[in-house]
């Protein structure tokens, strides 16, 4: 058995933590760009703890808070020339999985010439400037990762761009700045949180390291996440925010597979919410997986705390996925990709766009997606 695990990022998680950021900022730099939305993090009071805490040690800092959901590779490139003309040294992500992935983007952009869509291709870039990430929702994990998601405008292919250089150096999980999260924004990152840990325990790149991490991700999500949509209490949300973190490092770690793949030009097409779009695909997604992993999603019924005594490993992960199903019905979430305006002839097109760039998920995932069982997986989440 063979296998590798780097994680080069210090962790920070504590209520109240957010405090520290200034301490840590000043090993790093000088001048931070902080990166963030326009509302949400000001409106919570983690913009104003972060900027105090900043100039409390001394930092200076400067505001990009153009960040988008489901961020364009234009959108990067315009971040890094922001970073360059105010000479910033130093880069900090507040928000949700789109301002850090923004974040991370930037910190890469202002160090390597040219636009960033050549690098999400395959162009070769080692450097970036140093990162500080702040999650304040509980389910990308990007704090804890080296992946940046974003989208090319070109191609309309959403993919995450990987580097060694983007590893944030310090990772601040503070879950008080999670405390205010409306239920609908819980339950679509909650669920997002769930499914990066299910898909990188059964992703063919796992090992026993993430395949333990993942499992213990899944068992505090499923303990606590209905509470914290729906009665938030510090315990659930501080347990939310753990496994939001240890599925981020899985996901890191062992990737993805083919949910996240088919979900990824949902996003690009119909500028759905990612976690939202998750939903309404991983019955079908599971279905076909079911024969290729049922020992591990067997596994998966155990740690959702099933009643499957006496029960074959087939029955445990056909329980499983009835399970996940439910809790994903419990959370409101959607349960068709009509929804969202998918119609049967754009079928066809999504699916072409997972083949054609997708391939690193597609290759993680049990069992060999056709084009046509891809665009059948579709056909029966409509």
């Amino acid at each position: 058995m063979d296998f590798g695990f780097f994680l080069p990022t210090k962790i920070l998680f504590g209520r109240g933590k957010i405090s520290e950021a200034g301490f840590y900022a000043k090993e790093l730099g000088k001048r931070a760009l902080i990166v963030t939305g326009k509302s949400s993090a000001k409106k919570t009071g983690s913009f104003e703890k972060l900027t105090k805490s900043l100039e409390d040690h001394g930092i200076e800092w400067i505001l990009f808070d153009k960040v988008k959901y489901n961020p364009l590779t234009t959108d990067i490139d315009e971040g890094g020339v922001f970073a360059r003309e105010n000479k910033v040294d130093l880069v900090i992500g507040l928000g949700g999985g789109t301002a850090m992935d923004t974040a991370k983007g930037i910190a890469f952009a202002a160090l390597n010439s040219g636009p960033m869509a050549d690098y999400m291709e395959g162009k070769s870039g080692e450097k970036a400037l140093p990162i500080i990430l702040i999650p304040t929702t509980a389910g990308t994990g990007s704090e804890a990762n080296n992946i940046a998601v974003m989208t090319n405008p070109n191609t309309m292919a959403k993919k995450g761009f990987r580097s060694p250089a983007i590893f944030a150096k310090v990772s601040i999980v503070d879950p008080e700045l999670m405390d205010s999260l409306p239920p609908k924004i819980a339950a679509s990152t909650g669920i997002d949180a769930f499914f990066h840990a299910l898909e990188s325990y059964i992703s063919l790149r796992s090992n026993p390291l993430t395949e333990s991490i993942s499992l213990k991700a899944m068992e505090l999500i499923c303990e606590n996440i209905k509470k914290a949509v729906y009665e938030p209490d510090k315990e659930s949300r501080d347990k939310m925010a753990v496994a939001s973190t240890l599925a981020g490092i899985s996901l890191g770690q062992a990737g993805v597979c083919a949910l996240h793949a088919m979900e990824h030009p949902l996003s690009s097409f119909f500028d759905v919410h990612h976690g939202e779009g998750l939903a309404p695909l991983a019955r079908a997604f599971l279905n076909f997986v079911k024969p290729h992993a049922i020992e591990k999603l067997s596994k998966v019924a155990d740690v959702m705390k099933i009643n499957t005594a006496g029960f074959t490993e087939e029955q445990k992960a056909k329980e499983a996925i009835n399970a996940i199903v439910e809790m994903i019905n419990d959370l409101g979430l959607p349960n068709s990709i009509s929804s969202f305006g998918v119609k049967k002839e754009d079928i066809q097109k999504l699916t072409s766009n997972v083949k054609n760039y997708m391939a690193h998920n597609l290759s993680a995932t049990p069992g060999e997606l056709t084009f046509e069982d891809i665009v059948r997986i579709y056909e029966e989440s409509l």
